[in-house]
C-alpha cells in the first residue's frame, strides 16, 4: 500500500511511543494513508486519551517510561465501556521471540507489528479496522 489516499480522513489511530522518531515516521506514514493521527508518550496518558476519544485502531509501544503497553491494554481491556473490550490495540515491538508473542496475546493485545515497521505490513494489520473506509 504505497500509493497515497486523499479525501475524508480513513480512520482515527492513535500512536503511542515514547520515541520521537518512531512517533515521526509513524505520523508520516498514516498521513500518507490519510489516516488521522494522535500520539501519545507512555501508556498513562494513552489510558487519558482513550477515555476521551473515539479511536479506531491504537499502535503501542511494549517498553515506555510511567506506564508501559502491556499493562496499559490491561487497563484499557477493564474498562466499562464495551468499546474499550473491542477496540484493536496492535503492540509495536522491536523483538518477539516465542514467551513475547504469548506475552503479547495473553495481555490482550489485538495483533503485533515490529519495528521499525515496514509500512506495507503495518497497513496489513490495520487494513481490517479501517476496510469499510477504503476507496
Amino acid at each position: 500500500m504505497s500509493e497515497e489516499i486523499t479525501g475524508e480522513k480513513l480512520a482515527k489511530v492513535l500512536v503511542v511511543d515514547d520515541n520521537d522518531i518512531n512517533r515521526f515516521l509513524a505520523k508520516k506514514v498514516l498521513s500518507k494513508w490519510n489516516i488521522h493521527t494522535d500520539f501519545a508518550d507512555n501508556g498513562e496518558t494513552a489510558l487519558e486519551m482513550i477515555r476521551s476519544n473515539q479511536y479506531d485502531v491504537v499502535l503501542m509501544d511494549i517498553y515506555m517510561p510511567v506506564m508501559g503497553g502491556l499493562e496499559a491494554v490491561q487497563h484499557i481491556r477493564a474498562m466499562d465501556e464495551e468499546r474499550f473490550k473491542n477496540l484493536p490495540v496492535i503492540a509495536l515491538t522491536a523483538s518477539v521471540m516465542g514467551r513475547d508473542i504469548d506475552e503479547i496475546k495473553n495481555s490482550g493485545m489485538t495483533d503485533f507489528v515490529l519495528k521499525p515497521f515496514v509500512p506495507d505490513e503495518l497497513f496489513a494489520k490495520l487494513k481490517p479496522f479501517i476496510n469499510s473506509r477504503l476507496p
